[in-house]
C-alpha cells in the first residue's frame, strides 16, 4: 500500500487507507478477552483493586481517576510480544516506535505531548520508576512479558502521588508473585524472529519465589535493524503475620541496529532501506528493589521500598546530522516510605496517606568521534530530589468520596564537564489536587478531579548539542545558554463509568493547560521553554460481552493539542493525532479456541519539530491484526498476523528547514508460539 507525505491542507495522493468501512463496522471493539472458555462471567461484577490511585490499593469504582486495568488474560490474548504491543490497543495511548517490533526505542504518549511524550508519561514496575534520568525511552524489556500479571493505566496527572514525569498519565506494570507453577514458551516468526522464555514460581510455607527469563531476537523488517534482547527477573518474598518483606531483582541486555530515518523519496522508493548500515546501540540495565509491608494495627499500615538501578548505554551514529560515539552510564537510588491511616474525620470515615520520596541520580556522558576512540568531551550530571506528599479520602455520604492531596518537592541538579564548565540549579514546587467520586449505583460511578502538576528538566536537558563550524561538523555536548525552567500544568477531568450486566464503559473529558514545556529548538540548537499549550480531549473505552462466546471492545480518543500563545498560537502540537480509534472482536467457537481481530486507526499528525504546521505530514493509517489460539491439556498454541494488509505508514518523523525524515513501521509480520504449562 502507498502513502504520501504532503503539506497541509492538501490531501494525500495514492491509495486510501485500508478498509475504513470495515473499521467503522468494527467500532466499539478493541482488545480480546482471555481464555476463560466463556465470556460474561466477570465483566461488570468484579470491582478490581488498583494500586496506583493511592499507592496502597483501592476498588476501581471508588477512584477519582480514569484507570484501565489490562489483565493477564488481556495480555495473552492480544498476541503481544512487548508491553507497548499491548498498550497500542488502548485509544488513549499513542505508541510510537522508531525501529522494529521489540520496542527497543518506543515512546508512549498520553494526553497529547508529541515529541516529549516519554518524559511526561511515568512508567512504573511494581512502583519502581522505569523512566531514565535522561531523555531516552523506557527499557520496556527490563521484565519478561510472561512475568506480568496486569498493567494499570491511569490517564491524567498523577503528580501529587508520584511527582516528576506523571503529567500526562501513569502506567504501572505489576508482576504476579502469587501465580505458582512452571511454564516454557518458544516461538518463531517473520524475519527470523524468535522467542524463548521460561517462568517458575514456587511457595513453601511463608516463603515464595518466582523467576522469569526470556530471549528475543529478530533480523528486523528494515535493513540494519537486527535486534536481540535477554532479560530476567527474580522475586523472593517472606510472608509475615501482619505483612510481607520481599526482594525483587531484574536485568536486561539489548543490542539493536539503528537504520535511521528516510527522506520522503527514499521512503516511497523502498521503506526497508537504511539511512546508515553501521549505526547501533547496546544497553544493559539492572535493578534491585527490597521492600516491606506491615500492618501495625487495624487502622495503620506501613509500606516502604528502596531501589537501586543502573543503566549503561553505548551507541554509534554515522548519520550526517549526528556522527560519533556516545557512552552513557546512569545510576539511581530511591527510598519511598509511606503510611496509611484509617480514621474518622468529624465522624466521617476517612483514610489519610502520608509519604516521602527520595531519589538520587548520577549520569556520565562521554563522547568520541569514533568507536573506541579517545573521549573528546565528558559531562557529569547529578541530581537529588526529595518530596513529601499527603492524600486524604473522606466518605461524605454513602458512595460519595472526597479526595484531597498535596505535594512539596525539592530538586537539586549540578552539571560539570571535562572543560571545567559547571552549572547548578535548585527547584521547589508545591502542587495539589481535589477529586470527587460518587457511586450512584452499584455499577455506576461519576468522578471529577482538578489540580496542578509539574515536571523538572531531565538531566541531559541541561545540555545541548553543538556542532563544529568546519568539516566534519562533529557534534559536541555543551551547556544551554539560558537554563530551562520547570514545566507547570493545570488540569480538570470529568467522567463516568458503568460496570455491570456484561458491559464496561468509561468516558472522560479533560482540559490540560501547560506552561514552560521544554523542547529542543533546531534553530538555536538548544533546549528551551515553549509558549503555553492547551489540551482538550475525550477518552472513551468500552467492553461488551455480547454472549458467552462473543466479546467486543473499543476505544476512542479525541485530542486537541494546540499552542495557546506566541507565534504558533492556534497551531497543533506536532506528532499528536486528533483522533485514535481502537477496535476488536473475539469469538470462542469452543472453549479451547479463541479467534480475534484488532484494528487501530490513527489520524494524521504534523511531523516532529513542525510547530508552524507548514512542513510534512504523517498520514493517517489503519492497521489490522489477527490472533488465534488453541489450548489442549497443558499446551497453548498461538498465532498472530500483525499489519495484515501490509499497510505502509510512519508513526514517527521530523521536519524542518524544508527537509523531513520518516521512520517506517514494520510491514506484515507473522509470529507463532507454543507454551507448555507444567
Amino acid at each position: 500500500m502507498s502513502v504520501y507525505f504532503v503539506r497541509m491542507p492538501r490531501r494525500a495522493a495514492g491509495r486510501r487507507n485500508a478498509s475504513p468501512f470495515l473499521f467503522s463496522m468494527a467500532l466499539g471493539l478493541a482488545m480480546s478477552a482471555g481464555h476463560s472458555g466463556v465470556f460474561g462471567q466477570s465483566t461488570g461484577r468484579l470491582d478490581p483493586v488498583v494500586v496506583m490511585a493511592s499507592r496502597f490499593g483501592d476498588p476501581l469504582l471508588a477512584t477519582t481517576s480514569n484507570v484501565t486495568v489490562l489483565t493477564r488474560e488481556d495480555i495473552e490474548a492480544s498476541g503481544a510480544q512487548t508491553v507497548p504491543d499491548v498498550l497500542r490497543l488502548l485509544a488513549g495511548v499513542d505508541v510510537r516506535p522508531l525501529y522494529g517490533s521489540m520496542a527497543t526505542d518506543t515512546s508512549v504518549d498520553m494526553r497529547g505531548f508529541g515529541e516529549g511524550a516519554n518524559l511526561r508519561t511515568l512508567v512504573l514496575l511494581d512502583g519502581l520508576r522505569l523512566n531514565p534520568l535522561d531523555t531516552d525511552s523506557v527499557d520496556w524489556g527490563l521484565v519478561p512479558l510472561d512475568a506480568i500479571d496486569r498493567i494499570e493505566v491511569m490517564s491524567g496527572s498523577g503528580a501529587v502521588l508520584y511527582g516528576d514525569n506523571a503529567v500526562g498519565g501513569v502506567i504501572n506494570i505489576i508482576t504476579d508473585p502469587q501465580r505458582t507453577g512452571t511454564s516454557v514458551q518458544t516461538g518463531v516468526g517473520s524475519k527470523h524472529s524468535g522467542l524463548l522464555s521460561a517462568r517458575t514460581s514456587r511457595r513453601s510455607g511463608d516463603l515464595s519465589a518466582s523467576l522469569s527469563v526470556a530471549r528475543q531476537t529478530a533480523d528486523g523488517w528494515r535493513e540494519n535493524n537486527r535486534q536481540a534482547r535477554s532479560s530476567a527477573s527474580l522475586r523472593v518474598a517472606q510472608s509475615l503475620d501482619k505483612g510481607e518483606m520481599f526482594l525483587a531483582l531484574g536485568a536486561s541486555e539489548t543490542r539493536a541496529g539503528l537504520p535511521g530515518y528516510l527522506t520522503r523519496e527514499q521512503y516511497l522508493l523502498n521503506p526497508r532501506q537504511p539511512e546508515t548500515r553501521d549505526s547501533f546501540f547496546e544497553r544493559a540495565a539492572f535493578y534491585a528493589r527490597p521492600g516491606l509491608r506491615w500492618r501495625l494495627d487495624d487502622s495503620l499500615e506501613f509500606a516502604m521500598e528502596a531501589g537501586l538501578a543502573e543503566l549503561r548505554k553505548s551507541a554509534w551514529f554515522s548519520s550526517f546530522s549526528n556522527e560519533g560515539s556516545d557512552e552513557r552510564k546512569t545510576q539511581s537510588t530511591s527510598l519511598t516510605p509511606r503510611l496509611q491511616w484509617r480514621h474518622g474525620l468529624a465522624s466521617l470515615p476517612s483514610r489519610t496517606i502520608i509519604g516521602m520520596d527520595r531519589y538520587d541520580g548520577d549520569l556520565r556522558n562521554d563522547k568520541a568521534d569514533h568507536v573506541a576512540g579517545p573521549v573528546v568531551r565528558s559531562v557529569r550530571i547529578g541530581q537529588m530530589s526529595e518530596a513529601l506528599y499527603l492524600q486524604n479520602q473522606t466518605t461524605l455520604a454513602s458512595g460519595l468520596v472526597l479526595t484531597l492531596g498535596g505535594r512539596h518537592q525539592i530538586h537539586d541538579q549540578s552539571v560539570h564537564d571535562s572543560l571545567g564548565q559547571a552549572v547548578a540549579q535548585r527547584y521547589a514546587r508545591h502542587i495539589g489536587d481535589v477529586g470527587l467520586s460518587w457511586r450512584v449505583a452499584p455499577a455506576l460511578r461519576l468522578f471529577s478531579r482538578a489540580g496542578s502538576s509539574f515536571r523538572f528538566p531531565s538531566l541531559d536537558e541541561l545540555t545541548t548539542l553543538k556542532y563544529d563550524p568546519d568539516p566534519p561538523y562533529a557534534s559536541r555536548t555543551g551547556f544551554v545558554t539560558q537554563p530551562v525552567r520547570p514545566e507547570r500544568g493545570a488540569f480538570a477531568d470529568l467522567g463516568g463509568q458503568w460496570r455491570g450486566g456484561g458491559v464496561d464503559v468509561m468516558a472522560t473529558v479533560y482540559r490540560l493547560d501547560m506552561v514552560d514545556e521544554i523542547t529542543y529548538n533546531p534553530l538555536s540548537l538548544e533546549n528551551e521553554n515553549m509558549a503555553k499549550t492547551r489540551r482538550l480531549g475525550v477518552d472513551l473505552v468500552s467492553k461488551w460481552d455480547v454472549s458467552r462466546n462473543w466479546r467486543v471492545q473499543g476505544g476512542l480518543a479525541i485530542t486537541r493539542a494546540t499552542f495557546s500563545e506566541g507565534a504558533d498560537r492556534g497551531n497543533r502540537v506536532p506528532l499528536v493525532p486528533r483522533q485514535k480509534l481502537t477496535a476488536g472482536i473475539t469469538h470462542l467457537p469452543v472453549q479451547t479456541v479463541s479467534l480475534s481481530v484488532f484494528a487501530v486507526r490513527v489520524s494524521d499528525r504534523y511531523a516532529g519539530g513542525d510547530t508552524a504546521n507548514s512542513e510534512a505530514v504523517l498520514n493517517a493509517y489503519t492497521t489490522f491484526d489477527l490472533v488465534g489460539s488453541w489450548q489442549s491439556g497443558g499446551w497453548t498454541w498461538r498465532g498472530r498476523v500483525a499489519n495484515v494488509t501490509d499497510r505502509r505508514y510512519s508513526p514517527n518523523g521530523w521536519a524542518g528547514f524544508g527537509y523531513s525524515g520518516f521512520y517506517p513501521a514494520d510491514g506484515r509480520t507473522l509470529f507463532v508460539d507454543l507454551r507448555r504449562d507444567l
